[in-house]
């Protein structure tokens, strides 16, 4: 029977201990990875509809899900684009309406016949389109871009409905320069503040460029 020297033979459990501890982290990991693939995914920007509080090749990360609509308001949000010419495409826009509310768009936002301060918003909205009052239903949100004149958004194809939100931005973390947690902003009428509510989640975890 062959032997091992000491020295050899004392090394063996070493190396097997070490290499189950290698193949249980990679198990781990693999698992822990599905599970934050299943709350978030990764975008990248490709359009300017959303400048300048996003840019062309800004990298984010979605939490999976529409937000809930106490917190919705100043949410920046990725919905597939419902027209037949979308090709099924994300767009990034951020909610101004929310369930059951009334909006009239054109030379500004009126909510509830109230006007929207929006610091967040540059250009002015295309004549063609206007919109008379909407009323939202008790699923709807309305989403616009934060650049008014070139932006696909619920003033083409209407509100979008919670099933249709795919996910939340909660974070840029590229460029790094620029990386940041994304936040609401408050909602403010005539120079009163609405808070938007909390929006810290734990975080994390590109499917598919994201543009406007």
């Amino acid at each position: 029977m062959r032997s091992f020297p000491t020295s050899r033979r004392r090394r063996l459990p070493l190396l097997r201990l070490a290499a189950a501890t290698a193949s249980g982290l990679a198990i781990a990991g693999g698992v822990v990875g599905a599970l934050l693939s299943r709350r978030y995914l990764r975008v990248a920007v490709a359009g300017e509809s959303m400048t300048p509080a996003l840019q062309p090749d800004d990298f984010l990360v979605l939490r999976r899900g529409a937000p809930p609509p106490g917190e919705a308001y100043g949410q920046v949000v990725a919905v597939h684009d419902p027209r037949p010419e979308g090709d099924g495409r994300l767009l990034l826009k951020r909610v101004i309406g929310l369930p059951g509310e009334a909006l009239r768009v054109g030379g500004g936002v009126q909510v509830n016949g109230r006007v929207l301060d929006e610091p967040y918003a540059h250009g002015s909205t295309p004549q063609e389109q206007h919109r008379g009052i909407n009323r939202l239903a008790e699923d709807e949100f309305f989403v616009m871009g934060d650049n008014r004149g070139a932006s696909t958004d619920s003033r083409d194809f209407g509100p979008v409905r919670a099933d249709d939100i795919i996910g939340t931005a909660v974070l840029r973390y590229w460029p790094r320069a620029r990386a940041t947690r994304i936040r609401a902003v408050p909602r403010r009428f005539l120079g009163v503040s609405e808070p938007a509510g909390p929006t810290t989640h734990p975080l994390p975890w590109v499917e598919r460029p994201a543009s406007g």
